[in-house]
């Protein structure tokens, strides 16, 4: 009986089509542990039971689609196919879709990335800021086309001083959270703004989902500006909300908010200005009956004295500025007579003294370098004497010479080297003697003629 040999990659792909088959299109829940995200944005997890682990792997395109963060410990349902990793020979299932247990996804979501903001401090009650004492001019970030926009707009017309900014953006699909912290970004940053609203009407949390993203939050907390967030109805609440410096319950209650504090203002002017018109009444009626009680008395008859005290103070106070232009004009005269006495002030005064300065500089200066050059002199001189003490010539100078084979600069001190015929080079004070050895250890003089060119045993010392 013949038997079929496998090559690895046959089976695996066999297993993998039998595989295919047979477990696609599966659901399969349990724990998540090593879970892990490589750069290119793959997901990679351990489902495990009690007794079992199952290797998991979530491609980038299916898991930017996630709106909760995969981690340790979550228990998950998920839906895909089981396959054989070719390279390691592993099963693994091939997710394409992710629950929660017990809980949505969008839900989940939305406390994990609740929990982190709080723990950053972006919730925190004391960096909520309260808004202008009377602000004038209002962003709004929210659709173009929907009711919340015209009901913030009809509140803000009451208002016809108020000017409004729209940054119009999506509120609900993909790429709708981009446009909503762009738009808060642009009106932080333009300084139109003393106030921003960012809102739309109600929705399920899958439509009010834009608020709660986290790019959304972060420029709320960055708005340079405060923020009020009114988003869907009262019920709702969302990551914008609990960032945002108010949380109004609905966008027009958001509108509302910003005409109160206004409409606030607005009263206390006019309460303002009931009673200084009450306070000047009173007093009017004051005046009125101090006048009326100095009818007939000698107070009156002072009056017109008193009205010509008033007038003259007043001319007074009329001449006081052409007074002080004439005495400005007097000191500014007086200025310029001193300026040019100092300038007719000889400048050979000043010169003699910075003259004889200079002169007395100099000959410090020359009596300075005089004694630095007598002491350099003197140390040149010794060094001068210590060579000369150091100088074999002037030992050749008192009658003493010197004698070296020829061709070597070393002196011959043992005769012993010497053999018959040796060339010897003799050093005298005067010159050089040349002569040649007849016997060993005894020579035979013969006097060579003074040279120059002949190399000596000091090569840089001059030749007689």
């Amino acid at each position: 009986m013949s038997r079929k040999i496998w090559r690895v990659g046959e089976l695996i792909r066999e297993v993998n089509e039998l595989l295919s088959e047979g477990f696609a299109g599966i659901w399969v829940e349990g724990e998540v542990t090593n879970a892990v995200s490589s750069g290119r944005g793959h997901l990679y997890f351990t489902l495990k039971d009690a007794s079992s682990a199952l290797d998991c792997v979530m491609w980038a395109s299916r898991a930017r689609s996630l709106k909760f963060k995969v981690e340790d410990g979550l228990a998950l349902t998920a839906f895909g196919s089981l396959t054989i990793y070719p390279q390691r020979g592993r099963f693994q299932l091939v997710v394409e879709q992710l629950e929660p247990q017990g809980v949505g996804a969008l839900q989940l979501a939305f406390e994990q990335l609740k929990a982190k903001l709080a723990a950053e401090g972006l919730f925190a009650p004391e960096r909520k800021r309260p808004l202008p004492a009377l602000p004038q001019r209002v962003g709004i970030v929210t659709s173009a086309t929907g009711a919340a926009v015209r009901d913030m707009l009809m509140i803000l017309r009451r208002l016809p001083h108020v000017r409004v900014v729209l940054a119009p953006a999506m509120v609900q699909g993909d790429g709708a959270a981009d446009q909503i912290a762009r738009g808060i970004e642009r009106l932080g940053a333009s300084g139109l703004v003393d106030v921003v609203i960012v809102g739309r009407g109600g929705g399920s949390l899958e439509d009010l989902w834009a608020f709660n993203e986290e790019a959304v939050a972060r420029a709320i907390a960055a708005c340079p500006v405060p923020v009020i967030s009114g988003v869907g109805h009262e019920v709702d609440f969302t990551i914008a909300d609990f960032v945002a410096d108010i949380r109004a319950a609905t966008p027009t209650h958001a509108a509302e908010i910003v005409a109160s504090k206004i409409e606030e203002q607005a009263g206390r002017l006019d309460d303002a200005g009931r009673r200084m018109g009450r306070a000047f009444a009173r007093h009017v009626a004051l005046a009125r009956a101090r006048l009326a009680g100095l009818e007939g008395s000698s107070g009156l008859a002072r009056v017109p004295q008193r009205i010509r005290l008033a007038q003259e103070r007043l001319g007074a106070a009329r001449r006081l500025p052409g007074l002080v232009t004439r005495m400005v004009e007097r000191a500014r005269m007086r200025l310029h007579a001193a300026d040019a006495a100092i300038r007719r002030t000889p400048a050979r005064l000043a010169a003699g003294t910075q003259r004889q300065l200079l002169d007395s500089r100099i000959r410090a200066l020359r009596t300075s370098l005089g004694r630095r050059m007598e002491r350099a002199d003197a140390r040149l001189k010794d060094s001068e004497r210590a060579l000369g003490h150091l100088n074999p010539r002037a030992i050749l100078e008192r009658g003493y010479s010197i004698t070296a084979i020829e061709g070597s600069t070393t002196p011959l001190k043992d005769p012993a080297r010497v053999r018959h015929g040796t060339h010897l080079v003799t050093t005298l004070a005067a010159g050089l003697l040349r002569s040649v050895a007849i016997r060993g250890g005894r020579t035979r003089a013969r006097q060579a003629p003074a040279v120059t060119d002949q190399p000596g045993l000091f090569d840089d010392e001059e030749r007689t």
